[in-house]
């Protein structure tokens, strides 16, 4: 009795990566995108004042939001990397999911909510090197979940990949990784200069607007992936 229940458990197993699709989990990570991204803007208040006031004391008042709207600024471009690498990923590169991957998407997005708690950090706590350090390494440990599931959709053999050349291989990848090096660059700006630390943070948004601009990463990446 024990081989023919021994089959079925493993022609179950089989069918197991069959029944996941790939819509549910792009629409899962697309809704939890768009609500974090909302959440960012929620620590955000208008200053309100019982006593009547005067516009410099309103323009004192819109000065000491700065922190946090930078702080929002800087999340939202963040997050707009990571969305648009995670889309090309399970568009362009993976065609079919299977329980590891989705598996390993979980922890990723685990990670991207909890980017408005470290925002609201940064921006209340911004001259505190820790918050750039916290805020940093959620930076770092997303880039890190969504390099690794990178590499599992391109080299498992459950998952389907696209007909992808060489060199977009090598640009897909540049981009995962320029957040989470930017994120590292910008925890060592912070002992110098918040605002440089700030800047380091959203850069990389630069390479996804200004054509060319990943030519040096590439070399810089070329000879590693044709090895």
């Amino acid at each position: 009795m024990s081989e023919p229940i021994t089959r079925t458990t493993k022609s179950i197993r089989g069918r197991t990566s069959s029944l996941l699709t790939k819509d549910r989990v792009e629409m899962l990570s697309d809704g939890l995108f768009a609500i974090v991204m909302t959440i960012l803007m929620f620590d955000i208040k208008v200053p309100l004042s019982f006593f009547p006031l005067s516009d410099s004391s309103l323009y004192y008042s819109l000065q000491s939001l700065w922190p946090l709207f930078s702080g929002y600024v800087v999340s939202f471009l963040v997050l707009s990397m990571f969305w648009m690498s995670h889309h090309v990923l399970f568009h362009a590169v993976s065609k079919n999911v299977n329980r590891q991957l989705i598996t390993l998407n979980m922890f990723f997005l685990m990670f991207v909510a909890l980017i408005p708690f470290s925002t609201h950090l940064l921006g209340v706590y911004h001259e505190y090197k820790t918050a750039v350090l916290v805020y940093g390494l959620n930076v770092i440990i997303i880039g890190t979940m969504l390099l690794s599931m990178f590499w599992y959709a391109l080299y498992s053999r459950e998952i389907k990949n696209g007909r992808l050349a060489e060199h977009t291989i090598r640009r897909i990848k540049i981009r995962i990784m320029l957040p989470p090096l930017f994120a590292a660059l910008a925890i060592l700006a912070s002992y110098y200069s918040l605002s440089i630390s700030l800047f380091l943070f959203a850069f990389p948004i630069m390479f996804n607007v200004i054509p060319g601009s990943l030519t040096f990463f590439e070399r810089i990446f070329q000879n590693p992936i044709s090895s």
